[in-house]
This record gives C-alpha cells, structure tokens and sequence, in this order.
C-alpha cells in the first residue's frame, strides 16, 4: 500500500513544472497527491495571476464538484419544482452552492503554490463526508430562526416573528433534503416546510387593523392588534392613492398614515410585510437565496381599512386604545413624581413639543442644554417627525435628574424607503435643562426588564438598566460617537466573534481530515472599535437598532452590575447584520454607565455552552456565567 502510494506522489511530482518546485517544497507536493490519491476528499484547482485570482478559480473548481456531488441528492418535492414556489430544481442546487461558497467554504483547506514565472497556483479541497455537517450547521441556523420566530410571536412582535419564519423558510430551501427536515415544536416533531408556511398564515389570520383617528389634513392614525391586544410591532405598506407607501413599522399597535393633500381618502388596503427582503442583508448567505427565491404569497396580509366610496372614519375602540398606548410609556411600575414636583417639567415639554406639532421645530433654547438641545436638532433630522395622539408623559426621578416619558413619534427619510415608530423620551439636567433626548424601549422590551427585577431591583436600578439601554440604542441611532466612547471602559474587553470551518486531522481513520465549525473571536481595543464604527456612521444616512429579544441578569460581582443579552439586528443605509450582543455593564453610578465587557456573535457558538440544551435561549451565547 505504501509503495503504491509514494507512485501516485511521483507521478503527481512528476507532472509539476520544474519551476514550480524549485520554487516550493516536496511538503505541499505530498499533501496535494496524497488528497488527489484519497477518494474521500473532493478537491478543486485553479491557476491566476495573482494568489487571489488562484484561489477564486481553485474554489469555483470545488464548487463545480461539489455541486455535481449534491445535484443527485438534493430532494426537492414536485410541488417546489413549479414556478409557484420559486424553486427550480437545476437552478436550485447552483444557487445554493453558491450560498455556501460565500461563507461556509471559504475556509476551507488551501495549498498555494507559485511558479518562478510569476502564475500561481492553488488548491482546495474538503472532506465529501463534511458535506453532512456543512447542511446541518445550516439546519442549525433555520431551527434559531424559528425559536427567535416563536420568542416574538409569544410577545406579540408580529414584523419579528414572520421575519424570522420567512428567512427559516428560505434558507430551508438551502439543504439537501427540505421536504423532509424536521423539528421538535411544542412537543411535536413538525415538517417546516409545511410548518412554517402554516404558522405564517396562523400569525396574519390574528392580524387586524383599525383607524383610530383622521384629522383634516389626510392623516389617519391607525391600530394594530395582534390575538385582540396591541401588537408590539408590525410591518407594512399601503396605497397612499398614488404611490405604495415605504416600508411602515407599527410600534405598540400605534402607526400612521399619510395620504396626499388633494387625495379622497375613503377604503385603504394596507398588505403586511412577510418577506423583509431589504432587510436580509443582515445574513450574507441568506441575501443571496432571497435575491432568487420567489416568496409565498399570503391573502391573509391583505388589511382592509374603512368603506367604498366612504370617507374614512375613526373607530370609537380603536381610539381610546390608541390613546392608551399613547400614554403607556408612563405606565413602567416604578413610582412618578408628584404631580406638583411634575408641573414644571411638563411645562417646558408642553412647549417643546409644540414646536414638533406645528413642524417648526425650533423650541426655545433656554429650556435646553447646550448638548440637549443638539440632540433634540439632530433627532428631529433624523426624518420628519410627527407627534402621535395626545401625549400625557410622566415623569420619573432619575437619581439627581428627571426623565419624562414617553411621546410616540412617526419618523419618515427623503432618501430611503423605511418609516419608523418611536418613543421620544426627555431626560431634564439637575436645574431643569432638557439635557437628553432618546428613543424609548418598545412595550415588549420594557417589560423584559421591569418584570425580571419584580421583588428584587429598586425602582431607581429599573429606571438605570431602562434608561441605559434607551440611551444605547439612541446613540446608533443619531451616531453619538462621543457618548459611545464616554461609556465604554478603555480597557473594556471587546470581542467580536466569526464563524469558520477548520480542518482537523482525525483519529480514526488513519490520519484523514475533518471539517469541524470554529468560531473565531478577536478582541479590539477600545480606539479599534471607535475608528471601526466611525466610519459605519460617516457612510451612513440612518442607523436603527432593533432588540427582538433581551434579558437582564443581575451579575453575582456585587452592586448593580448586569449582563444584558440582547438579539439584535442593526440596519443602516449600505450595511446590515445580525448576531448576539452581549454587554456587562457597571450601573453602580447612574449618571456615568460603564461597559466593561462587550461581546458580539453572528450565531450561536455550541462550544461555549456544551451543557445547554439547544432549545434554551442561553444555548451557545455569552452571558454572566461565561466571566466568572
């Protein structure tokens, strides 16, 4: 066996340029015959003028092979090989190896050689039994969408819950076998692709939507219920009579619709947002499957508002329910101030809202600080803003200062295609200044802090950990890089983590490879994160920052010091991502949060939580007990 295998390596040697190995070592000769020589590997070549070049074509090779590996395996059903699913079944297997090569495949093993003439040559290659695993990590990635999916569902963020189905729907469509996947749900082991599909329609069919207020000027006020409550996000579009509408988001059930002055607003079809495509670039490989995939359709989205023929007028529920979302930022479980102590507050934000509502927006200065008043500037340029309902805020002490709460506020851009409802939230300087201006938690996420700390945190450690997290995502938002940098330590422990494959030699089988998923994590410094994210805020136009799903715990190192895990998707005008955050911060001063630990992830990582299982939310994601 050994003679025969050192004729294979001469033969292979053989056949190199003499330039070439003069130019490297018999080590890559050996290890490049030994793979050709061994059927359990799949390999691709490539040549270029460049190293880079060698390998793109090295790679292409690979997938070339790879994909006529698969083609005879993959299982499509006949009903997704019809045009009404989007799948073709000979474009499919391309399409998707493509996806892989994106990322999963990038990181497989390489050997680069080069000849003494300048070409270079490359050679890549992976185990054909790793193909298994490189589907199932996949699976893996569809089976955390749909747990995210369920999380939402359950707190009524209807724009999360089916943004999340749908992007499981699609990249279920990447494995071999989608037909016949399946998962453990609520007890049960259920087929996503006739799940999902079916949860989908379950979540719109629960969708409803009524007008809670018209004013003169053609806009409507409108309330979304979710199972007959408020729900705590849906996205939309709607026909304004002229044009479809940008992307809407409801918050707490609130939103708003805007219609030209010289438009009969009478009957409105409003269709609820279920693909979320511009959104997918979070998800590189996911991008790519959307950019070919040809969504399901969903009669279900499809909300009709008000009468033919009919001016459009306001439900008698609906507006009182709108109204006391309105005013349920105030509504936090912690004690407001009394309202003597309150009057003077709410008569300087009495004003500055003023300015907001007749669109002036030029409030007086003396009722600012110098950085306040900067904030109130750049947060109404953030996009048009209008004031939602009646405000009636409250207002809450905050160690030495005051944080009025909450004014809902609509904000649209002139220059992309998204509409967003906010929480305006005040925080007034010890002598009275509006020193502070943030977008408040939505209802949902409010309540995943107040409810965790019942019988155990002071009302001042919730208004801290709220207050903090408000301020956080604000910043992103109005690309305060100063006040960023202000609260990390400068010597926080920054990590940012990267799945990739590596190969490993194996144990049993006599010395072969195998490709296991590693995630890399790099810590920067504290002026590397800095310098990263200041140019992300100079090639942007807007950035928002959603929470789908946080938790708070309080940390075992004394005082009030708190792990906040945190599901977060960031959108701005050119970049997109999502991952796991994970921030330990020091709250022991309310005026001066320090982070000392920031921690973020693009999946879950199994090796950091070998004990948990999959179905938990801890499982595979920082938290306090992995810096004990």
């Amino acid at each position: 066996m050994k003679s025969e295998f050192l004729k294979l390596v001469i033969v292979f040697v053989s056949m190199l340029a003499p330039s070439l190995l003069a130019a490297q070592g018999i080590d890559a000769q050996l290890r490049i015959a030994a793979v050709k020589s061994d059927s359990n590997y799949i390999f691709g070549e490539g040549w270029g003028d460049t190293p880079a070049d060698a390998d793109k074509n090295a790679l292409a090779s690979l997938l070339s092979k790879i994909g006529t590996t698969v083609d005879s395996r993959f299982n499509l059903t006949e009903e997704e090989k019809v045009d009404d699913s989007g799948i073709d079944s000979k474009r499919d297997v391309k399409l998707v190896m493509n996806t892989y090569s994106q990322a999963t495949l990038t990181n497989t093993e390489t050997i680069n050689l080069r000849q003494k003439n300048g070409e270079y040559y490359a050679f890549r290659y992976m185990l054909r039994l790793e193909l298994e695993k490189i589907f199932n990590s996949r699976k893996d990635r569809v089976e955390d969408y749909v747990r995210t999916a369920m999380r939402s569902e359950e707190k009524g963020r209807v724009d999360d819950a089916l943004r999340y189905l749908n992007w499981a729907y699609v990249l279920l469509h990447s494995l071999q076998n989608p037909a016949d996947a399946k998962m453990q749900i609520e007890g049960d082991k259920q087929l996503l692709v006739n799940w999902i599909p079916n949860k989908i329609k379950e979540i719109l069919e629960q969708v409803s939507v009524e007008v809670a207020n018209v004013t003169d000027d053609n806009q409507v006020d409108v309330m979304f219920y979710y199972k007959g409550e408020p729900a705590a996000g849906v996205a939309y579009t709607y026909w304004d009579g002229k044009n479809n509408s940008p992307l809407n988001t409801a918050k707490d059930g609130m939103s708003h619709l805007s219609f030209p002055a010289d438009q009969t607003v009478n009957d409105v079809l409003l269709v609820v947002e279920t693909t979320f495509n511009e959104s997918s670039q979070v998800d590189r490989e996911l991008d790519m499957m959307m950019s070919s995939f040809k969504p399901l359709k969903f009669m279900e989205a499809r909300k009709s508002i008000g009468v033919e023929d009919k001016a459009l007028k306001a439900d008698k529920g609906a507006k009182k329910d709108f109204q006391a979302q309105v005013t349920a930022g105030k509504s936090e479980g912690v004690t407001p101030l009394d309202k003597k102590e309150a009057k003077e507050y709410a008569a300087i934000l009495t004003e500055v809202l003023k300015s907001v509502k007749s669109k002036s927006y030029k409030p007086n200065s003396e009722f600012f600080t110098e950085e306040g008043l900067e904030m109130f500037n750049r947060l109404l340029s953030y996009g048009n803003a209008s004031i939602l309902g009646e405000p009636d805020p409250g207002f809450y002490p905050f160690g030495k200062r005051v944080v009025a709460r909450s004014v809902p506020m609509n904000f649209s851009f002139k220059n992309n295609r998204r509409n967003f409802v906010e929480d305006v939230t005040f925080t007034f300087s010890p002598d009275k200044k509006i020193e502070s201006v943030a977008f408040g938690l939505g209802g949902a996420a409010r309540e995943d802090v107040f409810s965790q700390g019942v019988g155990a945190w002071s009302d001042s450690v919730k208004m801290v950990i709220v207050t903090f997290l408000e301020n956080y995502k604000t910043a992103f938002a109005l690309k305060r890089l100063d006040y960023i940098r202000s609260i990390f330590d400068d010597n926080a422990y920054i990590i940012v983590g990267h799945k990739l494959q590596q190969m490993e030699r194996r144990s049993n089988d006599g010395g072969g490879f195998s490709m296991v998923p590693k995630y890399e994590f790099v810590r920067k410094s504290k002026e590397e994160y800095m310098t990263q994210l200041e140019k992300c805020f100079k090639s942007n136009e807007f950035v928002n920052i959603n929470f789908a799903d946080n938790d708070v715990q309080k940390s075992a190192f004394g005082g009030d010091t708190f792990g906040i895990q945190i599901r977060q998707d960031y959108y701005s005008e050119h970049y997109g991502d999502q991952g796991y955050l994970f921030l330990f911060v020091d709250l022991n001063d309310a005026d001066k949060p320090v982070i000392k630990i920031r921690t973020w992830q693009p999946e879950r990582d199994p090796e950091l939580t070998p004990n948990v299982a999959k179905n938990s939310r801890d499982f595979g994601i920082y938290s306090n007990s992995t810096f004990r």
